[in-house]
C-alpha cells in the first residue's frame, strides 16, 4: 500500500451520504429557511459528518456538486422519490457517465450483504437486481460515443460463500471453508476476447494489475500478475 493512500490518491465518492452533506450545506450557505430550520439543518451536518469514516471535506468538484443540483431538480428535498440502496448506485454511476465522463469508476454493490440476516431471498434477489443493473450500465456505454468501444466492465465479489456450521444462516463468509476463499470474476468489453474462460485459480490482486494495464500504466504495487489471456 503506497504510504499516501487515501491522502493524496483519495478518489471522490458518490453516494446519497454525500449528496444530503452537499444538500445540507448549501442550505446552510445561501440561509434558505427560518431560524429553527436551520438550526435543525445545522444539526443534521454535524451528525452527518460524524458518520463519515472517511473524513471527507464538505466541497466537492465543481462538476460534482453541479450534478447534485440537477439530482435535487430531478427527485425533489424529500428523500422519498429517489432510488435507495444498490440501485441508487446504479443510478448515480449513470448519472456520473451523462455529466461527470469518469475514466474509472468502481460500484461497490452491498445489498448482497443483507443475507447475513439468515434469508437466503436477499442474497438471490440483490444479485438479480445487480444483474439487470449491470445491463442498464452496458446499454448506456453502447449508447455514448464516448464510452463505446473504449470501456472495459470488471465484475468481481469480494468473497465467496459458506454455511455457518453453528446454525442455520446461508451464504455466509467467515468460517474459512474453501467455498469462502474461491470466487469467479467477469470481464467483458473493448479489446477482450468474448467467451474465452480461464479455468485456473489465479490470485485476486491480479485483478489490479489487470485493469492498471488496460488503462495503460503498471501497478508497480500489485502482488498479482496481468490476466493477459483476455486480451486481444
Amino acid at each position: 500500500m503506497h504510504k499516501n493512500h487515501g491522502i493524496a490518491y483519495r478518489s471522490e465518492v458518490l453516494s446519497l451520504h454525500r449528496f444530503k452533506l452537499w444538500k445540507l450545506r448549501t442550505r446552510l450557505v445561501e440561509a434558505r429557511g427560518t431560524d429553527e430550520e436551520l438550526a435543525a439543518a445545522r444539526n443534521e451536518l454535524q451528525k452527518l459528518k460524524r458518520q463519515d469514516y472517511r473524513n471527507a471535506p464538505l466541497r466537492q468538484a465543481a462538476q460534482i456538486e453541479r450534478m447534485w443540483r440537477r439530482w435535487l431538480a430531478f427527485y425533489g428535498d424529500s428523500g422519498l422519490k429517489n432510488p435507495r440502496g444498490d440501485a441508487a448506485l446504479t443510478e448515480l454511476a449513470l448519472w456520473s457517465l451523462r455529466y461527470l465522463r469518469p475514466r474509472f469508476m468502481m460500484i461497490n454493490y452491498q445489498d448482497p450483504d443483507y443475507v447475513h440476516w439468515g434469508n437466503a431471498s436477499h442474497y438471490t434477489r440483490a444479485i438479480s437486481a445487480i444483474d439487470k443493473d449491470l445491463e442498464r450500465l452496458a446499454a448506456a456505454v453502447d449508447a455514448d460515443p464516448r464510452y463505446q468501444e473504449n470501456t472495459v466492465f470488471v465484475v468481481i465479489p469480494d468473497c465467496g460463500r459458506d454455511a455457518n456450521p453453528l446454525m442455520s444462516v446461508p451464504y455466509q463468509h467467515h468460517f474459512n471453508t474453501r467455498s469462502s476463499h474461491e470466487i469467479w470474476a467477469l470481464i467483458f468489453g473493448s479489446g477482450i476476447f468474448k467467451g474465452r474462460v480461464l479455468d485456473k485459480p489465479v490470485d485476486q490482486t491480479s485483478i489490479a494489475a489487470t485493469v492498471g494495464a488496460l488503462m495503460g500504466f503498471k501497478t508497480y504495487r500489485s502482488e498479482g500478475r496481468v490476466l493477459d489471456e483476455f486480451f486481444l
